[in-house]
């Protein structure tokens, strides 16, 4: 019991400080979107314990387990998002509304080719809303296929989803990414028929490296005519993101930035200038999105905290952090920060992409 205890806390610190290492971040990862499993685990020790210390000791990993889940329903609550207990422990829909998947290739060119991934639901009886999603990565890898429960869930609700692939770092630096959505775009207008899109309802998206990519291109490419952005735990000012980067960090980002940037800024102006959401603001606006989790040891809290302070006084722009979430916490639908962030993005979708007046 006691080294059971033992590994119980060791999970639950781990959980609420700031990783430093890659296994690390998963194992806060998984502690903080399933802690409620824990919680389960951690009385029922208690009652085979015959030490009462020993008992308060689990009672007491119970509720830092639970913290997230609560965390969560009180953030839903007040913000008028849905948020289900029963699905913490029973994550499958039983009368979800059937979702296709395919991938297909949108562009080639010589021995070079870039796949999307297409998420629609079943039998759709007219166009609907659609997700133009740039996947993670750090710039230098990633697929389009990724986070497949949170997409199928998404597309389940009456929405297609787009999630497209780039060019990749350091072969391929920026604008390179940005040539690579315009291409998306224009594959998914001419094929919208086929699909099932209303092209006048298309967001752009992304998480992570993706969620920079698709803000640059939001907002400094009026022509893509996006009716929103969406940009979960991601980097919009390429200037704070070069600043912030470290060489011996988590994600390496010193070499990551450089590598996909193509040097520092007094190097490469104009790519740090356009890869930067920040710099087009004034000139193009656009609803927007932010979802972040607090304790991220990828990508830090700080880029969209300042990012919102940009956006905070317009009424088409809203931020939701999550106090529990590390990177990656929307990846799993029915967990604390899988159910915000599909709440969240299917509220924003229902009020800018609507196709009502």
């Amino acid at each position: 019991m006691i080294f059971l205890l033992a590994v119980l806390s060791l999970l639950a610190l781990n959980a609420w400080v700031m990783s430093r290492k890659r296994w690390q971040w998963q194992a806060q990862l998984f502690t903080q979107e399933f802690g409620h499993w824990l919680a389960l685990l951690a009385p029922a020790c208690s009652a085979f314990s015959d030490s009462r210390w020993l008992a308060c000791g689990f009672v007491l990993l119970a509720i830092v387990f639970m913290t997230p889940a609560f965390q969560a329903f009180r953030i839903a609550r007040a913000q008028n998002l849905p948020f289900s207990w029963l699905r913490l422990w029973f994550p499958i829909r039983l009368h979800q509304t059937p979702v296709q998947c395919e991938r297909l290739t949108y562009w080639q060119e010589g021995d070079e080719s870039l796949d999307i991934v297409i998420h629609r639901p079943i039998e759709a009886k007219k166009p609907l809303p659609c997700l133009v999603i740039a996947h993670t990565g750090g710039w230098d890898s990633g697929d389009p296929g990724e986070f497949e429960w949170a997409n199928t869930e998404l597309a389940s609700h009456g929405h297609v989803l787009c999630s497209f692939g780039y060019r990749l770092a350091p072969k391929h630096k920026w604008p390179a990414q940005a040539e690579d959505t315009r291409r998306a775009f224009a594959w998914i207008r001419d094929h919208a028929a086929e699909f099932g899109i209303d092209t006048t309802r298309i967001v752009l998206m992304g998480r992570s490296a993706g969620a920079q990519i698709a803000a640059a291109c939001a907002f400094s490419m009026p022509e893509l005519r996006a009716s929103g952005c969406i940009i979960v735990y991601g980097t919009p000012n390429m200037y704070i993101a070069r600043e912030w980067s470290l060489p011996d960090d988590l994600l390496k980002s010193l070499t990551l930035v450089r590598q996909y940037m193509g040097g520092d800024p007094h190097e490469v102006p104009d790519a740090y200038r356009t890869a930067s959401a920040t710099e087009f603001l004034d000139t193009h606006h656009l609803p927007t999105l932010l979802i972040h989790g607090t304790l991220d040891s990828l990508v830090g809290i700080g880029h969209s905290r300042l990012f919102n302070e940009r956006l905070a006084h317009r009424d088409d722009h809203h931020f939701i952090e999550f106090p529990w979430g590390t990177h990656g916490t929307d990846y799993f639908p029915s967990t604390p920060g899988g159910q915000l962030s599909t709440a969240a993005i299917l509220r924003f979708m229902e009020r800018f992409a609507s196709g009502d007046p």
